[in-house]
């Protein structure tokens, strides 16, 4: 391994490759991290990111040369970048799809979403129901979250998730503010459809 690392560092080193494999490819994989909430080591980083660089300049240059740019002076590092940031949000999409997670299911036995959000966020939205380490719970519209916080907004509390307590809160929920909860104190939750006719909605329930 520190053999390879030690190549690594020496072709990035290399100034072409820096900026025509090495950059475009890294804000692909970390583009990609963002959008699916995923975490990598360093090296893989650096492995992924080569590897993703290089397929992103052999396209480029294949399309640049049976579709020349208008531009002759286009810098061409910009187009690496602009279609490794189009690959990953599409492939983001299409991994995390409902239709892609049941082909998956269905032939491989496997579920290709990358995490407990991404398989289960709906799109129509979806209401969080948080059961808190101090026994309270809250109630309220998810709208971000990650492995720090989660965001609500339409929020209330109770003492009891179901029944006259929350019914009672949620009459009078908090619409006027975006509530911001760390994960640390969060000892459950789950995940409530909005819309039960909803592609994710059926597919969860299925």
């Amino acid at each position: 391994m520190e053999a390879l690392m030690t190549e690594i560092v020496k072709l990035i080193n290399s100034i072409d490759t820096l900026f025509n494999v090495f950059v475009p490819g890294a804000i692909c994989v970390w583009f990609y991290m963002k959008l699916s909430l995923k975490k990598i080591e360093y090296q893989g980083y650096l492995i992924l990111s080569i590897a993703v660089g290089f397929v992103l300049k052999y396209t480029v240059d294949y399309l640049d040369r049976i579709l020349p740019f208008v531009v002759v002076d286009f810098p061409i590092v910009l187009a690496y970048v602009l279609l490794g940031l189009l690959v990953a949000a599409a492939f983001y999409k299409v991994k995390n799809s409902v239709w892609a997670r049941k082909i998956m299911v269905n032939i491989l036995g496997v579920e290709p979403s990358d995490n407990i959000w991404t398989r289960h966020i709906d799109s129509h939205g979806n209401l969080m129901m948080l059961n808190m380490d101090d026994g309270s719970h809250i109630l309220g519209k998810l709208e971000t979250a990650d492995d720090e916080y989660i965001t609500l907004t339409y929020h209330c509390s109770a003492k009891s998730k179901s029944g006259k307590d929350m019914d009672d809160a949620a009459k009078n929920a908090n619409t006027g503010s975006v509530l911001c909860i760390p994960m640390s104190r969060v000892k459950s939750f789950e995940f409530l459809y909005c819309d039960r006719n909803s592609a994710m909605a059926k597919y969860v329930f299925r």
